[in-house]
């Protein structure tokens, strides 16, 4: 080769020769002009090849820098899509080695990020030929990845693990993975007015949204609406199956026996949306049933395991697999042990069936605070208010009230007076319906009968922070910090007597959710308030607080006791040694003034607490759920 004088001009899409005088020996010699210029088309191709697989990316800047960019943009872009590939990095290995003053190759190594599998990795090697004074990349399918040539293709599998199960304390599974259907529609126009009345007649689904959504998505897209159990769609396939636009896939989804079987705990799943994909981690795809609530989403990738994968290199005329190119294994999920009681659970859920009314029954290990049950009916819902509802606990909160009394040196022979009424600061308190003022009476008495104003009326004996001091205590006011979403409660330090007085009675500021309330009986049955436990070994256990002094300990249990042989809690009598405090908290509902029915206790180690929305009180609404859970098991 002569020796020359080469200027190099870079641009965007160009390597063109002639820009400086350097001097320079024969062909292939490091530092070359012609391993400068050929380098620098190549390291133009690996950036246009990055931003070409970025999301939303296009190849034709990287097809530009190719002697065919037409063809080879597209040869570039179906592998992108054959790998599902979401992101990739090239970079340019070493320095070019040139054949010749016009051929120079230079090896790839390529990442490309799979999505829903992992990364993939290669080295393929790009070759920059020279034409007159211009440096393209020959538009090879080697380019992209070894073997491709011109009419081979690349094809992905991805293979997914059995779901793990969610278990109960003794190992039981609560969830297995089984057949359902994913029933949607057609994107654009093609289900009419009466498929979408039917998908909100028989699916609880909103047509006109979902109407709406088909008509914005993509030509050709399944919109997926609902997920049902496989049975459940049998029974609904004569009416909707030949609904026009409607369409079907079949799946698997980790489920408990039943529809409605801890729905609230356990948690739901669906095909996932944006918002789920960022909890279920990087190796999710938008095709996966991924947990939605509960522990399914807590626990998600836990559960879910790893995805695995297969690349083969297909040949293009006999779409037979020529090797397979890349293999990853995927990794079981592992299961997630729960404290929950799969009798108890069912005997939560039978007694709240017999309730017309919306309701909560929550069950705990009162010597460890491992919770047992948690349930919400009489219909499933998602919503968890067993755990999550923040509700005035009305007059089970006496039990806090009994035990702030007795630390500021009452006893249990003191003498409260019960009144019909009572005045503090202009704020009239009253009893509950069909309690009659009867006088002078001990505070055991005042608990039995549950009188609001013989508690009331020692609200000057406490400090202003005592009922909250009193109350934490018990565990209430602190975060109690579950695998899952959990509510505390709250004893806001009163800003003047009337919320204290109110509080003494569990109105007013004071709030709690029925497992916060639970875990209240919880500590008089054990004697300290243990933190809540639903996953050991994720949720923090142990004491929650101090003791209690042994004699409030000694007080309290005679007060839950002597409720259930001769107070407002005999419902619950003959049910073994029960001991209970029932609660009628008033609520403003839509502007009218309403009541919510409680009862909490224990019996044996197993503490617990029932809450009725729009209950007529404690003992008349709760009290039966009580007594039909208890009748269930010794």
């Amino acid at each position: 080769m002569k020796r020359t004088t080469a200027i190099v001009c870079l641009s965007s899409l160009l390597i063109t020769a002639g820009c400086s005088d350097s001097k320079s020996g024969g062909g292939g010699k490091s530092g070359s002009d012609e391993q400068q210029a050929s380098g620098a088309v190549i390291k133009q191709f690996a950036d246009a090849w990055v931003k070409a697989w970025a999301p939303n990316g296009k190849p034709d800047a990287a097809g530009a820098l190719t002697d065919n960019p037409t063809v080879f943009a597209k040869r570039l872009d179906d592998v992108d899509s054959a790998l599902v590939a979401s992101t990739v990095t090239v970079a340019p290995q070493g320095d070019p080695k040139c054949s010749d003053e016009n051929n120079c190759t230079q090896e790839l190594a390529v990442e490309a990020q799979l999505r829903g599998i992992g990364a993939m990795k290669w080295t393929s090697t790009a070759t920059a030929v020279k034409t007159g004074d211009t440096w393209k990349i020959k538009a090879a399918g080697d380019t992209i990845y070894p073997g491709l040539g011109e009419n081979n293709y690349l094809k992905r599998v991805r293979t997914l693990p059995a779901r793990a199960s969610i278990l109960d304390r003794n190992g039981v599974a609560l969830t297995a993975n089984r057949p359902v259907v994913i029933v949607g529609v057609a994107s654009g126009t093609k289900a009419t007015a009466a498929t979408y009345a039917a998908f909100t007649k028989h699916l609880d689904v909103d047509g006109a949204k979902l109407a709406a959504r088909a008509k914005a998505a993509p030509a050709g897209q399944f919109v997926d609406a609902i997920t049902i159990r496989a049975e459940e769609w049998e029974k609904l396939r004569p009416i909707m199956g030949k609904l026009p636009g409607l369409l079907t896939m079949g799946g698997t989804q980790s489920l408990p026996p039943t529809s409605t079987f801890a729905r609230s705990v356990i948690g739901t799943m669906k095909t996932a949306t944006e918002e789920t994909l960022k909890n279920a981690g990087p190796t999710a795809s938008t095709q996966d049933q991924v947990g939605t609530t509960g522990l399914q989403y807590a626990f998600q990738q836990q559960l879910a395991g790893t995805p695995g994968g297969t690349v083969t290199l297909r040949d293009g005329k006999t779409k037979l697999t020529v090797e397979t190119v890349f293999n990853q294994k995927g990794t079981a999920g592992k299961p997630v042990k729960t404290t929950l009681d799969t009798n108890l659970q069912k005997a939560a859920e039978a007694a709240l069936a017999t309730s017309k009314l919306p309701a909560s029954l929550v069950a705990v290990q009162a010597s460890t605070g491992q919770i047992l049950a948690a349930a919400n009916g009489p219909e499933a819902t998602n919503y968890n208010r067993a755990f999550q509802g923040r509700y005035a606990p009305g007059s089970t909160f006496k039990i806090v009230t009994s035990a702030a009394l007795l630390g500021s040196g009452e006893t249990t022979t003191t003498q409260l007076p019960c009144s019909n009424t009572i005045n503090v600061f202009g704020k009239t308190f009253k009893n509950y319906d069909g309690l009659a003022a009867y006088g002078n009476g001990t505070m055991q008495k005042a608990f039995n009968e549950s009188c609001n104003t013989a508690f009331i009326s020692q609200h000057g004996r406490l400090p202003k922070d005592g009922m909250t001091k009193a109350a934490a205590l018990f565990g209430i006011g602190r975060d109690l910090d579950l695998s899952i979403s959990a509510y505390g409660g709250q004893v806001p330090a009163p800003k003047d007597d009337v919320e204290e007085a109110a509080s003494m009675i569990g109105q007013g500021t004071v709030t709690a959710s029925p497992l916060a309330v639970a875990l209240v009986a919880a500590t008089v049955d054990h004697g300290t308030a243990m933190k809540p436990v639903l996953v050991p070994g994720k949720d923090a256990a142990g004491p929650a607080a101090s003791p209690l002094p042994p004699a409030t300990v000694a007080a309290l249990r005679t007060f839950m006791r002597t409720t259930v042989t001769g107070g407002t809690a005999k419902v619950l009598a003959g049910n073994g040694a029960v001991a209970a405090k029932t609660g009628t908290a008033e609520v403003v509902v839509n502007g009218k003034v309403a009541t919510n029915g409680w009862m909490a206790g224990y019996r044996g180690d197993v503490a617990f607490a029932v809450i009725v929305e729009g209950g007529e009180s404690g003992s008349k609404a709760a009290g039966p759920i009580l007594k039909t859970f208890l009748s269930s098991f010794k």
